[in-house]
């Protein structure tokens, strides 16, 4: 799992990004609102062989994104059945 940070004006161009870099590799995609500000936050679950892939291609299109933490599924999936 990794999570992205975009401007809400950048949601569209990151997910042609995403799209196009992941097509079937990528499994899950989640967009939420970043309360009391104008950005948006991505969770992706993608296969690890697209991680680099897809954090390049993110980089050179959208400089200002901010990354997260990549964390493996099932990590993740325990992090989220903690809250």
């Amino acid at each position: 799992m990794m999570c992205i940070t975009v401007e809400a004006a950048s949601v569209a161009e990151l997910r042609r990004v995403i799209v196009s870099t992941c097509g079937d590799l990528m499994s899950y995609m989640r967009v939420k609102p970043v309360e009391h500000a104008s950005k948006m936050k991505f969770w992706l679950c993608l296969s690890k062989t697209s991680i680099d892939a897809v954090i390049g291609n993110i980089m050179r299109a959208l400089p200002q994104a901010e990354f997260g933490r990549i964390t493996p599924l099932l990590a993740a999936a325990s992090l989220s059945n903690t809250n």
